[in-house]
């Protein structure tokens, strides 16, 4: 074979290998650009996420909390009144919109007493302010009674001795009944004399609130970052993230081979 047919036999390889490439270039080309824009705005996303306050804001669609598999609480519970609630979901206490304690065990009963918070779960009793703010907290280690069923507020009429009424704290346990003294440090076991209203639940609990609830265990700049690694695609959207990287280096190589081609046919 001449030289000159060892050159006609390389342009028309050439020739075909660019006319191959082109549409290929183009298409990955596509992909590519989708895969960059989605990489950009996550990552300017993420790099701002404080600015945009994507860490505070929590995700309220269903679809994608179902999605993260973040299910609605088992255990709902509103205390209080409408225009200041106090709600449990589950070993949770919100005061609000705001969650004011998270307990190591499901909550049972919360309750309002002058200046001052309190709720119990089965071995521990929490002490808040007004304002929500944790002072206290009470186990078997500082003498609260074990095995706590329910929570009761007994307010004593005024009379001679007292210029002001008296709160009453009352707790239902598995050994017995507890009256905690007017500084709430000691329980003393005792039988009511009268029959005690124990703080019960409202009956309709605000939907609102408890969609607020769930929607704060997963925030945007969680979503951000796993829109950004593919994780929000699940385990093998990391591959295919991959895949997508490996295609934007074809896209580089071909645009690369392309161009060459076209300056030497130019001249």
């Amino acid at each position: 074979m001449t030289r000159k047919h060892k050159s006609q036999s390389i342009q028309t390889i050439s020739y075909k290998l660019s006319r191959a490439l082109r549409p290929w270039h183009r298409r990955l080309g596509i992909l590519s650009c989708l895969f960059i824009l989605l990489l950009v705005v996550t990552g300017v996303a993420i790099n701002h996420s404080q600015a945009l306050h994507l860490n505070k804001s929590p995700v309220q669609q269903t679809w994608l909390l179902d999605y993260y598999g973040i299910a609605t609480p088992h255990h709902i519970a509103q205390f209080g009144s409408e225009a200041q609630p106090l709600f449990i979901t589950d070993n949770r206490l919100w005061l609000g919109r705001e969650q004011i304690l998270e307990a190591q065990n499901q909550l049972i009963s919360a309750a309002f007493l002058p200046n001052l918070l309190i709720a119990i779960d089965n071995d521990q009793l929490y002490l808040f302010d007004s304002q929500g703010h944790l002072q206290e907290t009470q186990n078997s280690s500082t003498g609260l009674p074990r095995g706590l069923e329910a929570l009761a507020i007994e307010s004593l009429p005024l009379d001679a001795t007292r210029n002001e009424a008296v709160n009453r704290v009352w707790l239902k346990t598995t050994s017995g009944y507890f009256r905690a003294d007017e500084n709430l440090i000691d329980w003393i076991p005792e039988q009511p004399l009268a029959p005690l209203q124990w703080v019960m639940p409202e009956d309709l609990v605000d939907a609102d609130l408890i969609q607020y609830a769930r929607s704060t265990n997963l925030n945007w700049e969680r979503v951000m970052l796993d829109l950004h690694s593919g994780r929000l695609f699940g385990a093998y959207a990391v591959w295919l993230w991959d895949i997508f990287g490996l295609a934007l280096l074809l896209v580089s190589l071909s645009g690369l081979w392309l161009w060459i081609k076209q300056t030497k046919s130019r001249r």
